[in-house]
């Protein structure tokens, strides 16, 4: 199975462990509202779905889908396995497969247009260059690649996941151009949770939560309520703790958390849980 790390090692090798993608903070609620089992979402799959787009994201903004070092190329049932799935697991495909859960929320794209080179562009928009991404159907045959990447894709129906919120999302520029109501994923968090078998999608989730929400702020700090935790991602109570206990002990979020406060002090009539203080502290 370490050939298809190599695709994530090879992007490390030429663009540092601090290559990243930006992804939009409504993904959470997003996932949360479309995967649910007999209404409420279904945690592991919705985590599956989030750690599936940040994969394809990487893939698809260094173009490593295909792998012409290693002559490999990355198949949906290598992404199962990377994020901690077998091969032949079924209970996921209605996530990731062609008109699936995520291409019916618009955050991915099924396509055989695959990027095999990316490079930027003199053009720039919202003060970024522009990149500009060469697919294989769009090599000339006499390209001095096209004929060693039709000889590693053996699959002649391949397919990859474009990640349409990159160029697009709620009506504006996406995520390449358009930081704005993002949080970033850094290759280096990425492989940090992929290769720790002590962590799992549900941690990966919860900690790209915790940045989204807190990164920032002063000392990355931000009070949450529990609630709003629970509601955004669709997570049980049991589910949160578990998991945020698990990011503790790895020294990847701190927690000041509160008591209960008087509403009334003068009767004590009322009293209420003060939201708990995160503060993310990343890998």
């Amino acid at each position: 199975m370490m050939y298809m790390y190599k695709h994530f090692k090879n992007i490390e090798q030429l663009y540092g462990n601090n290559a990243y993608v930006q992804i939009p903070n409504g993904v959470f609620r997003q996932l949360s509202d479309s995967i649910k089992n007999r209404k409420q979402t279904n945690i592991q799959q919705s985590s599956f779905a989030y750690a599936y787009i940040i994969a394809v994201s990487f893939l698809y903004k260094y173009a490593h889908f295909v792998d012409i070092d290693n002559g490999t190329y990355i198949q949906n049932s290598d992404i199962k396995q990377i994020l901690g799935y077998d091969k032949t697991t079924k209970t996921i495909d209605k996530v990731i497969k062609k008109n699936g859960i995520l291409d019916t929320t618009g955050l991915l794209r099924t396509t055989k247009e695959y990027p095999v080179y990316v490079e930027y562009t003199e053009e720039k928009l919202n003060d970024m260059l522009m990149r500009e991404f060469t697919t294989f159907n769009m090599l000339d045959v006499d390209d001095v690649n096209y004929s060693i990447i039709k000889s590693i894709v053996k699959n002649r129906n391949y397919e990859v996941k474009e990640p349409v919120f990159f160029f697009e999302y709620n009506g504006d520029v996406g995520t390449l151009y358009n930081y704005d109501n993002t949080h970033r994923i850094t290759l280096k968090e990425f492989l940090s949770f992929v290769y720790d078998e002590s962590l799992d999608n549900i941690d990966f989730m919860l900690y790209s939560f915790f940045k989204y929400k807190c990164h920032g702020y002063d000392n990355n700090i931000k009070a949450i309520a529990l609630y709003k935790i629970t509601l955004e991602m669709g997570i049980s109570r049991d589910t949160f703790y578990k998991h945020l206990g698990t990011l503790k002990s790895k020294g990847y979020i701190n927690v000041h958390h509160k008591g209960w406060v008087m509403s009334g002090e003068a009767t004590g009539t009322s009293e209420s849980m003060e939201a708990n203080e995160y503060q993310f502290k990343g890998v």
